[in-house]
């Protein structure tokens, strides 16, 4: 039978649910009116180094009818739809850092001086990827392959210039590092030290914001990247669902249950205010 779920399940449900909607969402549970099972698309993220899995669970509404799907905006403001852009782009760089990246790598910052500011962005790039090839041949010498990396470069009127890069920490101290930086004075490098549940999920999300001008994150080609979700019609039945939206402490059950082996994390329930149907956002980690 066919189910329609193709849809911005993200945009169609933002209400949260708290205390003060326990009354609503009775009434609309018991008027029935949402005919619809979940769908589950599950991703999990394994770090390289710890092999320590983020799990993440999203669950939401497949309808037996187009009718039936929740109305978005077919053709999105472009202000709405670079906002979508870049919520999935900021997801998905975070997988990629917290896949990659992990104990005794580098987080970095590097500026410039007065003096060797860039005229534009295309030579703030320029810079940057001169300062790769030099780490690079650095770890050639040492029979080291190329560093992995990930950076995100501040260049507007704002700002001083600047550039966040999470890059391997292996080869190279700190010192013979900063020594290859010649642009500025006092450039800042620190080792990463991941939590023990969400890795470094914080990293990800700092320098995955976008409050001035370019700052758009790239990576280097040798990343690992991140598996597509799995999707599973049964995981999670609707009443089941219903339960969960309801209950945190029968979610946080519920998850544990359904994941074997994984330590419930955190989650966020919504509703879009027409009907009873739910969306659930969950992470989970297995270390």
């Amino acid at each position: 039978m066919r189910r329609y779920d193709s849809y911005d399940y993200e945009e169609a449900f933002k209400k949260y649910i708290d205390d003060t909607e326990e009354e609503r969402l009775e009434k609309l549970l018991k008027e029935g009116k949402v005919n619809c099972l979940y769908r589950t698309a599950t991703t999990k993220c394994t770090n390289i180094k710890s092999q320590t899995t983020l799990l993440e669970a999203q669950i939401y509404p497949s309808y037996p009818r187009l009718s039936d799907m929740p109305k978005t905006k077919k053709r999105p403001s472009s202000k709405a739809q670079r906002n979508l852009n870049d919520k999935n782009a900021r997801r998905y760089l975070i997988r990629l850092a917290n896949i990659n990246f992990g104990k005794g790598d580098l987080w970095c910052t590097f500026g410039w001086n007065d003096d060797k500011l860039p005229t534009d962005e295309e030579r703030a790039r320029k810079d940057i990827k001169n300062f790769i090839a030099k780490i690079n041949y650095r770890r050639k010498r040492k029979g080291l392959g190329n560093i992995k990396y990930i950076y995100v470069l501040a260049f507007d009127g704002y700002v001083r210039p600047h550039f966040h890069i999470l890059m391997t920490g292996d080869g190279m101290d700190r010192d013979e590092l900063e020594s290859l930086w010649k642009k500025c004075d006092r450039p800042n490098t620190r080792r990463i030290s991941p939590d023990d549940d969400f890795l470094i999920t914080g990293l990800g999300e700092y320098i995955s914001r976008n409050p001035h001008g370019t700052k758009r994150w790239v990576s280097s080609r040798n990343l690992k990247k991140p598996p597509e979700p799995t999707k599973s019609y049964s995981k999670f039945k609707k009443r089941r669902v219903e339960r969960m939206a309801k209950d945190h402490t029968v979610l946080e059950t519920e998850l544990t249950k359904a994941y074997p082996g994984y330590k419930f994390l955190d989650a966020e329930v919504k509703y879009n205010g027409i009907n009873a149907a739910f969306y659930i956002y969950a992470r989970m980690v297995r270390n």
